[in-house]
């Protein structure tokens, strides 16, 4: 089994816009700070022939009920592997978050496309699969609704970040 977690959120700027705000260094760091990660580290951040590579190692918490954190522990590593690539008018990037040592994995996709007069939609689409006999589709769920409820607190940050800079 896997879960799905994602959404399709607007932005008064353009694709590029979009696109050099989440590969901006001071972006990426004020974002983690302001979602209270524990602690992060980009591994990555550059620009390719192709496009843009990027990944970052983190320690969240792990705000879960007590079934998965049993699985998962109060803490979790994420390292967020994403390659960005052109796409029309538009940028795709395929991602992938592993947690080192933990059952669960989420792979998915970015995409940052125009939506008439400079504006742009960035659209999240998360595949989360977890390696959990009896229970995995159960985790899978839960890290979905976490997944879901993180990109909600990041795009209010993202709406911050762009009236501010």
């Amino acid at each position: 089994m896997t879960a799905k977690a994602g959404v399709t959120d607007p932005y008064p700027v353009s694709p590029e816009g979009v696109v050099e705000m989440l590969l901006n260094r001071d972006y990426v760091m004020a974002k983690y700070e302001a979602l209270q990660d524990r602690q992060f580290e980009v591994l990555q951040l550059e620009r390719t022939d192709d496009g843009h590579v990027f990944k970052v190692d983190r320690e969240v918490d792990a705000n879960l009920p007590d079934i998965a954190k049993k699985v998962l522990g109060d803490t979790n590593r994420l390292v967020q592997s994403e390659v960005w690539r052109k796409s029309g008018d538009g940028y795709v990037a395929d991602v992938k978050i592993d947690s080192p040592g933990k059952p669960v994995a989420i792979t998915g996709s970015f995409e940052v496309m125009p939506s008439g007069d400079g504006a742009a939609t960035w659209t999240v689409d998360f595949t989360i699969k977890a390696s959990v006999p009896l229970v995995g589709g159960k985790i899978e769920k839960i890290v979905a609704q976490e997944a879901q409820d993180n990109l909600g607190k990041e795009y209010t940050f993202n709406k911050q970040w762009l009236a501010e800079h």
